[in-house]
């Protein structure tokens, strides 16, 4: 309705001025001592326009604009609503999401993925960012590059996972197995807590920055020992523990 106001006030408005003219009706104010007003009326000969048919070609032009207006459908798009909307989902299983080129981009803030079956996965480049991932499983699967910034991921299981270059900012890994995980490169920052992690026996660390505290904490851990099975890379050293 907005539209079609807009395009009558475009051509309904210009049309009255063109037929008020220059010489049209106005009011000349006598600064005088005794004010009046005094007005000047057009002649035949400086009349524009006959007024009907000028009303009469704003009023055609009005319904077809309005017809126009009323044939066009309104367009929701579904992408604003995230996964919420099934034909936004990647995976069956929630609303993970890629930026890869030629893949389903979903939106995923807020998605609930509780549980979530992911193991064994290529999962490169997925981002479940500000996504609630508690106690699922991503066993065995590809992370490099995937984003889990400010996620819940409590109790979720990484084992034999490669996590390379993964985002992890802001996010807690509470109860999670990172046994055998590739965590190599990996963004971090300072909200980003290990505590409370299941295990971290035979991962590799090489290259990813954690804060001191945090750092203490994995090189103080039971699990903290063994080799990576997959780049050979010895747990404690890649964590640059004290011993």
């Amino acid at each position: 309705m907005m539209k079609v106001s807009l395009l009558f006030s475009l051509i309904f408005v210009p049309s009255t001025l063109a037929f008020a003219g220059p010489k049209g009706w106005s009011a000349v104010h006598q600064l005088t001592g005794n004010p009046k007003v005094s007005v000047q009326t057009r002649s035949k000969t400086e009349a524009g326009p006959n007024v009907l048919d000028t009303f009469k070609a704003c009023a055609s032009a009005f319904v077809a604009v309005s017809l126009i207006a009323m044939a066009t459908p309104n367009v929701a798009i579904a992408g604003d609503q995230g996964a919420e909307v099934a034909s936004n989902s990647k995976i069956t299983t929630g609303g993970a999401s890629t930026l890869q080129s030629g893949r389903t981009i979903t939106i995923t803030r807020g998605v609930n993925l509780d549980r979530s079956d992911f193991g064994a996965q290529n999962l490169k480049g997925v981002a479940f960012q500000q996504s609630i991932v508690r106690d699922a499983n991503f066993k065995g699967s590809n992370l490099f590059g995937a984003s889990f910034f400010d996620a819940t991921v409590d109790g979720s299981n990484f084992e034999d996972a490669d996590m390379t270059q993964a985002n992890v900012e802001m996010c807690q890994f509470n109860r999670s197995n990172l046994k055998n995980t590739v965590v190599r490169e990996m963004y971090v920052s300072g909200s980003t807590l290990f505590e409370g992690v299941k295990s971290i026996e035979n991962s590799d660390w090489t290259d990813t920055y954690l804060r001191a505290d945090q750092k203490k904490y994995l090189c103080n851990h039971p699990t903290a020992k063994g080799t990576n099975p997959t780049t050979g890379a010895d747990t404690r050293e890649s964590l640059m523990c004290k011993d």
